[in-house]
């Protein structure tokens, strides 16, 4: 019988043979592959070709620049001079890092006109603006902050018709109702008038005044031309209901 231990050792011989031949061939395969490229590039330099490579441009990198193709070449697009990323140079300041970009040169002046000069006398200055990598404030006009607002004083909700269900606020002041689209409240019903009526709130006091209107307006039932208006009283303007509720 063989001994054991002989049987073990030329199994693991085996083994270590086995990953030395695979090492060996991966080598062999690598070096044989990078010598058949060496050979390629002599042959194409005998036979008076450029190598493989050497007569491809650099090729732009594709970004979100909106300014030349895909096959522009590098160094064609217009850089920031300080931060060298993409801009174009008739913008006054460079998105990226804010320094001043080239401002573009002036159109030459017609014939007989002195350089700067402009027709019809010099242009008034407007109000200067903030651009990117200013550090102007711009200023608030706080009269306009101030103006008077006119303030909700009730509705009138409609209670049929096309619009049934929707609500129309009621300001302070005067109030004007009609099929028109310039009225503050535009109803939609072909039997109104375009200035079919008015709501005024003035002194705590709602009153509905009626513009002459072809149908007239009627206020519980009642036609009207003039009404001291009460919450939760019903308003009829050509086929269509309302009713109206005081906040005040």
């Amino acid at each position: 019988m063989r001994d054991p231990r002989d049987v073990l050792k030329g199994r693991v011989e085996g083994r270590i043979n086995e990953r030395i031949w695979g090492v060996q061939n991966k080598i062999d395969g690598t070096a044989q592959g990078a010598m058949n490229k060496a050979v390629k590039a002599v042959d194409r330099v005998m036979d008076g070709k450029p190598p493989p490579g050497g007569d491809q441009k650099k090729k732009k990198r594709m970004s979100w620049w909106p300014f030349g193709g895909k096959d522009e070449e590098a160094g064609q697009a217009p850089g920031c001079p300080n931060c060298g990323n993409e801009v174009d140079l008739s913008w006054p300041h460079c998105p990226y890092c804010g320094a001043g970009l080239a401002a573009s040169p002036p159109p030459p002046a017609p014939p007989g006109q002195q350089p700067g000069a402009m027709q019809g006398g010099p242009i008034p200055q407007g109000p200067v603006q903030a651009t990117a990598g200013s550090n102007r404030t711009v200023a608030i006009d706080i009269a306009a902050l101030k103006a008077p607002s006119r303030g909700v004083v009730g509705w009138i909700v409609a209670l049929n018709g096309p619009q049934k269900g929707m609500d129309f606020r009621i300001m302070e002041g005067k109030n004007t109702m009609g099929a028109a689209a310039d009225n503050d409240i535009v109803i939609t019903d072909e039997y109104l008038s375009s200035r079919h009526s008015t709501i005024r709130y003035e002194d705590g006091r709602y009153e509905f005044i009626d513009a002459d209107s072809t149908n007239g307006s009627y206020i519980n039932e009642k036609r009207v031309t003039k009404e001291e208006l009460i919450d939760n009283d019903t308003i009829r303007l050509g086929r269509t209901e309302f009713r109206f509720k005081a906040l005040y």
